[in-house]
C-alpha cells in the first residue's frame, strides 16, 4: 500500500497515480473493470445514432487516419476528440453504469479517455486497464472530500466535476513522466470541472461527460509537455474542494488512497449496471411497476398511481410533464406510466414519439410522486434507496409493491449472459454492421493483448 499524508492532497494523489502497483490487481478487480468496459462500449455504440452525437461529430474532425478510435462508430480522431465523442455517445441514452458513492457515472468518462489516450501513445491493453483502475480509485477518493449529495443538490453534476479530475489521473498514468507533471495534470483538470443539473433532459447532459473525458485527456497532454498548474490546486483555499463543497474532509481523500490495495475500490464501491435506459433514480420504480403488471391492463383501468421514494430520490427527476425522449428519461411520472401501459421499458421507450403518445401522457397525469423517509410499505429501514408503487384500479382494487434492489444493482448484478444480451440489443439499436459476438469477445478479453489500436469489431 502507498502511505499518504493529509496535507498535500494534489501531490499525494499524483504520487498514488504514479506508484500504485496495479500490476498486482486481483483477477476479480480486472474482471469487474472488463464488465464496465463491455457496458460502456455497448451504450456508446447505441448512443452513436442520437442527434446529440451527430451534432458533436459534425464539429470535430473524424476520418480513417486519426490515432484514436471513436467508440460510437469506429471512426478515427485525435485522442481528445475521440474521448469527447465516445463519452457523449456513452451518456446520450443515460444507460451507462452508476456508482452510489459518487452519485454519478464513472466509466463513461474514464473509459473513453484512457482508451483514446492509450492508443495515441501506443499503450498496451494492460496499461490501459490499469489506467482505468487508477482513475477509478482517484474518483472514489475524491468523493471522500465532498458531501456528494449536497454537491449534487446544489446543482452540480458529479459525473463531470469529479470525472474530469479522475480522467486526468487515469490518462496521466499513461502520459506523464513524473509526479510533478501528474500533479499539474490534476490541477489543470480541476479548473475545467463543471456541469449544471439544470441541463438534465437535454443534449447538454451527455456533453458534460464528453467534456470531462476530453478535458481529462487535454489536461494530461498539456502537463506531459510541461504545462503547469498550482501545486496545491485540489486542497488550496481557492481550489477544487473549496469551490465545490468543503475543505473539512480532506483527510478522507488521502486516507482512502492508502486504505486498501490499489485497484480494490472497484470491488468495494457499488457499480450498478442499468437494466433500463433511463436515469438511475428511475430504476427501482421501473422494476416495481413492471413487477405489478404485465401490460395487459388498459390505462383506463388505472385510476391513480402513487410513487414514494427516499428523501432526495427525486432530485434528478426534474421533468414532470416531459415532451421529449430526453426529458422522459428524467421523469418519474412518464417512466412509471410507460411501464404500466406497455409492460416493458426499452430503448424505443425514450423516443419523442413514445413520450408524446396521448395515452401515456394521460396516464402520467394520474401519477403522483413524493419523498418519504419511512417507506409506506415494508420495513422502515432501507439501504441507499427504495421505491414503493401503489396503483388504484377503477374497480376499487389496489396493487402495491416495493423495490429496494433493482435488477442490475451491484447486489443483484446482471450475469455475463445478460450483459452480452444488453450489448447485442445496443448493437441492434445502433444499426451498425457490427458482429456483437466478435465485439463481446474482444471486450471480455481486454487486458490480455499487446498494443491497443482499437476494437477490430468496430472498424468500419
Amino acid at each position: 500500500m502507498i502511505m499518504t499524508t493529509d496535507a498535500a492532497v494534489t501531490r499525494t494523489v499524483a504520487q498514488y497515480v504514479r506508484d500504485a502497483d496495479l500490476g498486482g490487481a486481483s483477477e476479480a478487480a480486472l474482471d469487474q473493470a472488463r464488465r464496465t468496459l463491455v457496458d460502456t462500449v455497448a451504450v456508446a455504440v447505441a448512443g452513436g445514432r442520437e442527434p446529440a452525437v451527430r451534432i458533436v461529430r459534425d464539429t470535430v474532425a473524424t476520418g480513417p487516419d486519426g490515432p484514436a478510435q471513436v467508440l460510437a462508430d469506429g471512426s478515427r480522431a485525435t485522442a481528445a476528440d475521440a474521448a469527447l465523442l465516445g463519452a457523449v455517445a456513452g451518456h446520450a441514452l443515460d444507460y451507462d453504469d452508476v456508482v452510489d458513492h459518487i452519485y454519478g457515472h464513472p466509466s463513461v468518462v474514464l473509459w473513453p479517455a484512457v482508451l483514446a489516450a492509450g492508443q495515441s501513445v501506443g499503450a498496451t491493453e494492460r496499461q490501459i486497464i490499469e489506467a482505468y483502475l487508477a482513475g477509478f480509485d482517484v474518483q472514489m477518493a475524491l468523493a471522500e472530500g465532498i458531501d456528494v449529495r449536497r454537491h449534487y443538490a446544489r446543482g452540480w453534476h458529479s459525473t463531470a466535476t469529479l470525472g474530469v479530475v479522475a480522467a486526468a489521473a487515469g490518462v496521466a498514468r499513461l502520459l506523464c513522466p513524473d509526479v510533478e507533471s501528474m500533479a499539474h495534470a490534476l490541477g489543470v483538470a480541476a479548473s475545467m470541472a463543471g456541469g449544471s443539473r439544470q441541463n438534465f433532459g437535454t443534449m447538454t447532459k451527455p456533453l458534460h461527460a464528453g467534456l470531462a473525458a476530453r478535458d481529462g485527456v487535454l489536461a494530461a497532454v498539456l502537463a506531459a509537455d510541461g504545462f503547469t498548474a498550482d501545486e496545491s490546486q485540489l486542497e488550496g483555499p481557492l481550489g477544487f474542494f473549496a469551490l465545490y463543497d468543503t475543505r473539512e474532509q480532506l483527510a478522507g481523500v488521502t486516507a482512502a488512497l492508502g486504505a486498501e490495495e490499489p485497484g480494490a475500490a472497484i470491488l468495494r464501491r457499488r457499480i450498478n449496471v442499468k437494466r433500463y435506459p433511463a436515469c438511475y433514480n428511475t430504476q427501482r420504480m421501473s422494476n416495481a411497476a413492471l413487477d405489478l403488471f404485465n401490460g395487459s391492463e388498459r390505462a383506463a383501468d388505472i385510476k391513480h398511481v402513487q410513487v414514494t421514494v427516499e428523501p432526495g430520490g427525486l432530485d434528478p427527476l426534474i421533468h414532470h410533464r416531459p415532451r421529449s425522449g430526453l426529458e422522459g428519461k428524467f421523469s418519474a411520472e412518464y417512466v412509471v406510466a410507460a411501464a404500466l401501459l406497455d409492460g416493458r421499458l426499452g430503448l424505443d421507450t425514450y423516443t419523442d414519439a413514445a413520450v408524446t403518445r396521448p395515452e401515456v401522457q394521460a396516464l402520467a397525469e394520474r401519477v403522483d410522486v413524493t419523498e418519504q423517509r419511512v417507506p409506506p410499505r415494508g420495513p422502515a429501514e432501507w439501504d441507499q434507496a427504495y421505491a414503493v408503487i401503489r396503483v388504484e384500479l377503477a374497480d376499487g382494487s389496489v396493487r402495491e409493491t416495493r423495490v429496494d434492489v433493482p435488477r442490475g444493482d451491484c447486489r443483484a448484478p446482471l450475469s455475463d449472459a445478460e450483459l452480452e444480451a444488453k450489448l447485442k440489443d445496443c448493437v441492434s439499436y445502433s444499426g451498425m454492421a457490427v458482429d456483437p459476438g466478435e465485439l463481446s469477445a474482444e471486450l471480455f478479453d481486454f487486458g490480455s493483448g499487446t498494443v491497443f489500436t482499437g476494437f477490430a469489431a468496430l472498424e468500419p
